[in-house]
C-alpha cells in the first residue's frame, strides 16, 4: 500500500478555509459572531435608552463598527488571503474591541442606570472575611510589598497578549482561536456585569478609612495615583483582572506548561493587587471564578463543535433576506 494512502487526514488551515470560502461566502470564526452580536447587543441598549445618554452618538458609532468590525475584516482577508498584514490584523483584532468597548463603557452604564452596589458588596466582604480586604492590607503591608503587587497588577494586559502570540506563532492555529474565543466571552459578559452590578469599588467607596494614596517604597503611590485616571469608575464586580488571569493560568496549564510556571507567581501577584491597590471587594475576585471557567468551558465546546468556524453563504443571506421581506408584506394589511 502506498504511504500516502496511510497517511492520517490533515485537518484543513482556516487560513485557506477561508480564502476558499470566498467563492461563495465566508468562514467566521466563533468568537468574531460574538464580537459582533455582543456590539450589536451594546448599541441596541444605547439606541433604546438614548433619551438619558448625553453625548451618545460617539458610542453608537464605536458599537456599531465593533459590530461590523471583524465581518469587514474577515472579508477583506478572504478577498486578499496573500495579505499577511490583513491576516494579522484581523486574527488580533480583539485587542482592539475590548479596548474600545471598555472606553465607551460609560455611555452603557448610564442607559441601563442601576444604582451603585458598593454597601451591598462591602458586607458581604464583610460576612465572608470578617474584615474589608483592601484596609486590612493598607494597614498590614509593608511599602515593598505594595511595590511588588501593584507593579504586577501593571502587567494585566502582557500575559493573554503574549499567551496568544505564543500560540499563533507556534502554529497552533486552533489553540488561539481557542483562546480568543474564552477572551471574548469573558470580556462579554464581565463588562455586563458591569452595566448590572454597577460599583466604584473601596479606592472611592472607602476612601475615608485610608490616610491616603497607597504607600509605596519606589512606585506604588505614583500607580495609585495613576489608576483614578481611569476613564471608567463604576468596573467593580466582577474582577476582570483576577478573571483574565485565571484564564492565562488555566488555559496555559493544558496548552503552554512552561508559560504556566512563568505566569504564575507574576500573576498570583496581580490578584492580590487588585485587593491591595483597592480597585475590587473580596467578592468581585470569588465572582471571577466561576465567570473563567465557564468562558474556558464555552471556549472548548465551540472548538470542537465548530473546529472550521461558521460558514455565512452568501445565497443563504440572499434567501434569508427574500424571506424578510416576505414575512413583512404577508404583515401588510
Amino acid at each position: 500500500m502506498k504511504r500516502d494512502a496511510m497517511a492520517p487526514p490533515v485537518a484543513p488551515d482556516p487560513g485557506v478555509t477561508l480564502a476558499r470560502a470566498g467563492e461563495d461566502g465566508l468562514n467566521f470564526r466563533s468568537w468574531e459572531l460574538i464580537v459582533t452580536a455582543a456590539g450589536a447587543l451594546a448599541l441596541s441598549v444605547l439606541l433604546w435608552s438614548r433619551d438619558r445618554v448625553p453625548h451618545w452618538e460617539g458610542a453608537a458609532l464605536v458599537f456599531a463598527l465593533v459590530a461590523i468590525g471583524p465581518l469587514v475584516l474577515r472579508s477583506l482577508q478572504a478577498r486578499f488571503p496573500q495579505s499577511l498584514w490583513l491576516r494579522l490584523l484581523a486574527d488580533f483584532s480583539p485587542i482592539a474591541y475590548v479596548a474600545i468597548v471598555y472606553l465607551q463603557l460609560n455611555p452603557i452604564l448610564d442607559a441601563v442606570g442601576l444604582p451603585i452596589v458598593d454597601a451591598e458588596l462591602a458586607a458581604i466582604d464583610q460576612r465572608i472575611f470578617g474584615t474589608q480586604l483592601s484596609i486590612w492590607m493598607d494597614r498590614n503591608f509593608p511599602p515593598l510589598v505594595m511595590d511588588v503587587l501593584l507593579g504586577a497588577y501593571l502587567t494585566y494586559f502582557f500575559w493573554p497578549v503574549a499567551l496568544g502570540l505564543l500560540l499563533y506563532f507556534r502554529g497552533k492555529e486552533g489553540k488561539f482561536d481557542e483562546w480568543v474565543t474564552a477572551l471574548v466571552i469573558f470580556y462579554a459578559v464581565n463588562y455586563a456585569f458591569y452595566a448590572y452590578v454597577p460599583a466604584m469599588g473601596p479606592r472611592y467607596y472607602q476612601a475615608a478609612y485610608f490616610d491616603g494614596p497607597v504607600s509605596g517604597m519606589f512606585w506604588a503611590t505614583e500607580l495609585d495615583l495613576m489608576f483614578r485616571a481611569s476613564p471608567l469608575a463604576r468596573d467593580c464586580f466582577p474582577s476582570g483582572h483576577t478573571g483574565i488571569s485565571l484564564l492565562v493560568l488555566g488555559f496555559s496549564w493544558r496548552n503552554a506548561r512552561r508559560f504556566f510556571w512563568i505566569a504564575l507567581p507574576v500573576l498570583i501577584c496581580l490578584i492580590l493587587g487588585t485587593l491591595a491597590g483597592r480597585f475590587h471587594y473580596g467578592i468581585d475576585l470569588l465572582a471571577a471564578v466561576p465567570l473563567s471557567a465557564v468562558s474556558l468551558g464555552l471556549a472548548s465546546a465551540l472548538a470542537r463543535r465548530l473546529p472550521a468556524g461558521v460558514r455565512v453563504s452568501r445565497s443563504q443571506v440572499a434567501a434569508s433576506f427574500r424571506r424578510l421581506l416576505a414575512e413583512r408584506d404577508s404583515l401588510r394589511p
